[in-house]
């Protein structure tokens, strides 16, 4: 797995994410994950729009960072998901506990509010 952060308004990180996010990809990214997400911004969106696969240890990545951006006071929005991916997040009820979008505009807006 790979991941890059970059700001993309003050205030707002874009976190991207590629590859396969199971044991051996979380493993590459889970610290940078969690310093990227446990950073200053208000307002965080992850990019998953090149991870077409994610397993157990993937929802738990994104919902410890998630709870990193929350306790702060932040936003914290998941962009873009895969078909496959998408259905692991609905499956999963990840969609009901944080916000969940295929729109970089929504995703946006959901941030900067």
């Amino acid at each position: 797995m790979n991941i890059e952060g970059e700001e993309i308004e003050s205030g707002i990180l874009k976190i991207n994410l590629s590859g396969r996010m199971d044991i051996e990809g979380v493993k590459t990214i889970e610290t940078r994950f969690g310093e990227l997400a446990g950073g200053e911004h208000a307002g965080v969106i992850v990019d998953m729009g090149d991870v077409p696969y994610m397993s157990s240890i993937g929802i738990r990545a994104l919902l410890i960072n998630a709870k990193a951006v929350s306790r702060r006071g932040g936003k914290y929005v998941v962009f873009n998901p895969q078909p496959d991916v998408k259905s692991v997040l609905e499956i999963s009820g990840i969609d009901k506990i944080m916000d969940v979008c295929m729109d970089y505009s929504l995703a946006l807006g959901k941030v900067s509010q």
